[in-house]
């Protein structure tokens, strides 16, 4: 052999030797899946949600999965097309499965194909087929198979999304099996997502397995909605997607008459004060569990039916999980509305169940609701440690209030505290809604009042975010107990004075406010009486500023602020005067609090004129914004040339040392010619740009492009290539 081949043959056995290396290495990462897995399974948290509800296992199979994913991610299945062979009827598989879910153990079972759809496969097990006989348990996987065609496939595909999502098609067949079984442990029926990718146990395809017994078709929706669910978002929070679950049943027409799951008919409805973000696996007997499903149910129901069910759909595309998901997913629709606004409107809707008034959002079209409450009939009257849980509601039903009363609540130790007070007089429904830190007071007063609800529930003061971790979404979330103290009271008449607010200094000034008491008599005494002048933001009733009122005998009821620390947003303004058992409100006008975003003209420091420096400054006349602002603005810096058209962008920073913001030092080789720039600040939904620069002159040279972008692995091919003729070169010289 010449030395020439050789070399040949020594580089033909490098690279035969590579796949060898490849298939040992798959060899070692399968088995230590099965470690991780094992791992995982003995994790206390897991074994605790095992333990507390073994009935229905594919929330925790999830976990699983994605913890075993996290510490071994999964890499894309080598599937070939061209080998793909389509199932055929009465061929006999097997399959994995879970044998025991109190230990998430894996066994194998023996299944035929009795029924195959469009999109559909359905597989019995053998041992049912023996004990049943081939044509009864074909007419029952038959029966299956039309049920999925014509109801769950076509809905859930709608309403949800396709079963390949985000992570495609394991096997490139597009049929989902379904494994009609005898499960264990009195499980109806599961979603497994160990099928999703390559490995020990997987069966590699969308599938999705159901008690052949238990035979409820709502199982089937449920179940394929996980599968669809998991495909678009892995790690979707669990109330999320059992929320969704829940609501496919009802889309596929499975509910009961009322259309209220079992869940949330016997469980939520009488246990509100369960955490609808927290799945609480950590009270005995799991009922708290079902309030759960039953919770999460009525949320996406609520949430389907106030913003269309392409709400839903999207949400289960909606890669950022929660409250924060719900709010993207809905402003994405056009519906500019926070989660806690959202939050206390469906909690208000629960109780008031109204869809005649509000625009709809304070009641259901399509269900009915009976939410346990407390019932409260006399007054004065103090109720102690009621019991409010992180986004789980406490609720009293005043009867026959009177018309007048201040209610006061003992702050939570940690968070805030959402209220919701919805009033029914002779005028009919109206609703106040605020999110509260100290000193906890709510007026109510209204015409011959003849029902209030009092919701109350522990919240977050924005948006409420819990930690990706799979596990940190598991127990009750913050609790706490509180008072309420409901104290009756007669009238106070608020006469408006004269108000004032220049906004171009945000100046108010507010005089001449005349309180009487029920005799007539004018109230000057500010030791017995407290008036504010209170600010609620249009569009969120959940913004509010309350600032307290002095009394002056030549100008009565008076108040001077500067008011250039609010939010932006129109205002609606009214007086609100207490104390002494009498109470008043009257409403003012509104006005309008607008902010300056002003961006400087920026300074450019030219280097060698093939590169720059920016520096600029700018303000944002909410003070107390500033730094919010700093952290949060866009900034870019756009280069134009002489024909006004942007040609590059470049970032700029804040820098608290200069207190402006700077560019780094801007290479420019690629510009020759004349140019300016403009600085653009984003912020608060608006774009502001500064005026353009002077103009400069840059005197770089326009690369000519080579052929080594377009064959990127020529350099290293090269490389060898001189590699080896060096090789081959030193060995012919010896």
């Amino acid at each position: 052999m010449s030395k020439k081949l050789k070399v040949s043959f020594f580089l033909l056995c490098t690279l035969l030797f590579i796949p060898l290396v490849s298939s040992n290495t798959q060899s070692f990462v399968q088995n230590n899946d099965v470690n991780i897995r094992a791992e995982i399974i003995k994790d206390p948290r897991v074994q605790a949600m095992l333990k507390e509800d073994p009935i229905n296992p594919t929330q925790v199979l999830k976990l699983i999965e994605n913890l075993e994913n996290e510490k071994n991610p999964p890499s894309d299945p080598e599937v070939s097309i061209d080998t793909i062979k389509r199932d055929i009827i009465d061929q006999e598989k097997t399959f994995w499965i879970v044998t025991d879910f109190s230990t998430v153990t894996y066994g194998t079972i023996s299944a035929t194909l009795l029924a195959i759809g469009d999109n559909s496969y359905i597989y019995v097990t053998s041992s049912i087929i023996s004990s049943v006989g081939t044509e009864t348990a074909r007419s029952r996987a038959v029966a299956w198979r039309d049920e999925f065609e014509n109801k769950i496939y076509p809905n859930n595909l709608l309403y949800f999304g396709h079963p390949d999502g985000n992570l495609g098609d394991i096997d490139t067949d597009p049929h989902v099996t379904v494994l009609l079984a005898p499960l264990s442990a009195d499980v109806a029926g599961y979603f497994d997502p160990n099928n999703e990718r390559s490995g020990e146990t997987s069966n590699n395809r969308e599938m999705v397995y159901v008690d052949y017994e238990y035979n409820r078709y709502s199982v089937l929706a449920h179940e394929f909605q996980h599968l669809i669910h998991y495909n678009y978002d892995p790690h979707e929070y669990w109330w999320v997607d059992e929320g969704c679950a829940e609501y496919s049943a009802y889309l596929n027409g499975y509910t009961l008459a009322t259309n209220l799951t079992e869940f949330a008919r016997d469980y939520f409805q009488h246990n509100p004060e369960d955490s609808l973000l927290y799945w609480n696996y950590y009270e005995a007997g799991s009922e708290n569990v079902r309030s759960d499903y039953g919770g999460a149910y009525m949320f996406i129901f609520y949430l389907a039916e106030k913003y269309g069910t392409e709400a839903i759909r999207n949400l289960v595309s909606e890669t950022f999980g929660g409250p924060l998901g719900i709010e993207n997913t809905l402003d994405g629709l056009g519906f500019s509305i926070d989660f806690n606004e959202l939050y206390l409107n469906w909690v208000t809707a629960l109780n008031v169940d109204d869809p005649s008034f509000g625009g709809g959002l304070y009641g259901f079209e399509n269900l009915d609701i009976a939410i346990d409450y407390e019932l409260i009939s006399i007054f004065p009257n103090t109720k102690t440690d009621k019991l409010n849980r992180f986004y789980g509601m406490y609720v009293a039903k005043l009867v026959s209030p009177g018309d007048f009363m201040l209610l006061e609540i003992t702050p939570p130790g940690s968070y805030s505290l959402g209220i919701s007070v919805a009033l029914h007089d002779i005028n009919g429904w109206s609703i106040t809604q605020n999110i509260l830190d100290t000193d906890i007071s709510v007026l109510i007063n209204g015409t011959l009042v003849d029902t209030v609800y009092i919701i109350t529930s522990i919240v977050t003061s924005i948006t409420p975010t819990i930690p990706l971790a799979d596990t940190s979404q598991f127990g009750l979330g913050y609790t706490d107990s509180l008072d309420y103290t409901y104290i009756p009271g007669k009238p106070l008449t608020i006469t408006p004075g004269t108000l004032n607010y220049q906004s171009n200094s945000w100046d108010f000034s507010l005089y001449d406010v005349y309180i009487e008491d029920e005799n007539s008599t004018e109230v000057t005494d500010v030791s017995g009486i407290s008036v504010y002048a209170h600010f609620e933001k249009s569009g969120s009733s959940l913004t509010t500023e309350s600032l307290e009122m002095s009394y002056n005998p030549s100008i009565k009821w008076n108040i001077n602020e500067n008011l250039q620390y609010f939010f932006e947003g129109d205002y609606e303004i009214s007086v609100v005067a207490s104390g002494s058992g009498q109470y008043g409100e009257k409403q003012l006008s509104s006005i309008n609090i607008a902010h300056i975003l002003i961006v400087e003209n920026p300074t450019i420091s030219l280097y060698n004129d093939t590169a720059l420096y920016v520096f600029t400054n700018s303000s944002y006349t909410q003070l107390d914004g500033w730094k919010t602002y700093t952290e949060s603005v866009e900034t870019y810096i756009l280069l134009y040339d002489v024909t006004d058209t942007t040609v590059g962008i470049f970032n700029i920073f804040y820098s608290p040392l200069s207190n402006s913001w700077e560019s780094d030092l801007l290479l420019m080789n690629e510009y020759n010619g004349e140019y300016y720039i403009k600085v653009s600040f984003k912020y608060a939904g608006r774009t502001v740009r500064s005026s353009e620069s002077d103009h400069f002159q840059l005197e770089g040279e326009i690369p000519t492009p080579t052929s080594s972008t377009a064959y990127p692995f020529l350099p290293i091919i090269l490389i060898v290539s001189l590699s080896v003729l060096v090789f081959i070169k030193r060995k012919n010289k010896k």
